[in-house]
């Protein structure tokens, strides 16, 4: 009977702290594109490692190539984002986020939205007590 109890006891615990997780990596999602989709550089730095590097294959009829941006970059643009050509452009910013694993302290999780043309795969890391965007790999879509 006790070792039932201290079994749910763990799993009680163990449900908890993923779902505290899940919630602080959604959060570290949605700093990185609702503060890109609102021109906010502080949520966007908020939620990405300073070590942030974002890459996207580019095809080319010469060849491809990876494209490689860092966090410094890409705070730059996010104040200078345009929201140029976007897709429902009378619907409120919808982004979902799929985590598809966590680790103790690491994580992944994928972030679409209704307004761009393109999907995010992000990969997460637990630093200093805090979920943050470390990798992303993203390619635009055909929506």
């Amino acid at each position: 009977m006790q070792l039932l109890f201290l079994g749910s006891l763990f799993m009680t615990v163990g449900a908890r702290a993923q779902s505290t997780d899940s919630a602080q990596i959604k959060e570290a999602a949605l700093n990185y594109v609702e503060g890109y989709y609102n021109k906010d550089v502080g949520r966007v730095t908020k939620g990405l490692s300073p070590e942030l590097v974002k890459r996207i294959v580019v095809k080319d009829p010469s060849g491809d190539a990876i494209q490689t941006m860092g966090f410094s970059y890409f705070a730059l643009i996010t104040g200078k984002n345009t929201n140029t050509n976007l897709l429902n452009p009378d619907q409120p910013f919808k982004a979902d986020v799929i985590i598809y694993e966590i680790g103790s302290n690491i994580a992944a999780a994928k972030v679409v939205t209704n307004k761009f043309k393109f999907v995010d795969y992000l990969q997460l890391g637990r630093v200093n007590g805090e979920w943050k965007v470390i990798n992303v790999l993203w390619e635009y879509t055909s929506k």
